[in-house]
């Protein structure tokens, strides 16, 4: 069916293509499209005009419109280790794609609404607190694995740059945030008026879905393992320090 669709996409307009899947919106975007600029116009126009390959966009369709996503049993057989870098590299893909996408959408929006202001001042928010995560947390954890494995410095590193650092207070603190509650009730009661509104609305919803899987991962699964983790290494210390 995918394939009947994409070989007759260019006999539609940018609005058609658009409205059969809005994550080709964004695979327009990355091709230089603006989807919002000539939702009239048919795709083997747009493609004629800037000098694109077909087979160049079908690619990008493709790319866009397949999501593999890991199960949650799945992420629960991962090492922690190997669950950091899994959650390390969601935090790229919000950061480096679909963040600046959605931030593109709402400078471009002709509406002015509130949401023009309150959007990039969670992205900066977010992404501050991605980073917080990555260097404290995550780095906790990068620890507490060294000195699993008997590493010195590590040991070194957890007496002084983490000695006052709470994991069961983080892990408390996680549970209760609600980052996009503001926004996402702002959406809820928005009437998309055009083709560029449906998409915002639509990739806002689904950038919201993916941090609520997101969260369930770290709460879930991460967190749970990392105090397992921590209860362990401290059992280790008190055993080592009974001997001294």
């Amino acid at each position: 069916m995918k394939e009947l669709f994409l070989c007759k996409v260019f006999e539609k307009t940018i609005s058609q293509v658009v409205d059969e899947n809005f994550v080709y919106a964004r695979a327009l975007h990355y091709l230089g499209i603006e989807f919002f600029e000539t939702p009239d116009k048919k795709l083997k126009e747009i493609c004629e005009e800037r000098g694109l390959d077909r087979q160049k966009v079908i690619k990008s369709f493709y790319r866009f419109d397949s999501c593999p996503r890991l199960s949650f049993d799945d992420l629960a057989k991962y090492p922690i280790e190997l669950l950091t870098e899994y959650l390390k590299h969601s935090h790229h893909i919000f950061i480096k794609e679909k963040l600046p996408y959605i931030v593109n959408l709402v400078k471009k929006w002709k509406r002015e609404d509130s949401l023009k202001s309150l959007f990039p001042e969670f992205v900066e928010d977010f992404i501050k607190h991605i980073y917080e995560e990555e260097d404290t947390t995550f780095e906790y954890i990068h620890i507490l694995s060294e000195l699993k494995k008997g590493s010195s410095s590590a040991a070194f590193k957890f007496l002084t740059a983490f000695n006052d650092y709470s994991l069961k207070s983080e892990f408390e603190e996680h549970q209760n945030d609600d980052e996009f509650g503001a926004i996402r009730s702002m959406i809820s009661s928005l009437n998309p008026l055009d083709i560029h509104e449906r998409v915002l609305i639509q990739e806002i919803q689904a950038f919201d879905r993916e941090m609520i899987y997101h969260a369930e991962i770290e709460n879930g699964i991460f967190f749970p393992k990392a105090i397992v983790l921590e209860k362990e290494i401290n059992k280790k210390i008190k055993i080592l320090s009974t001997q001294n």
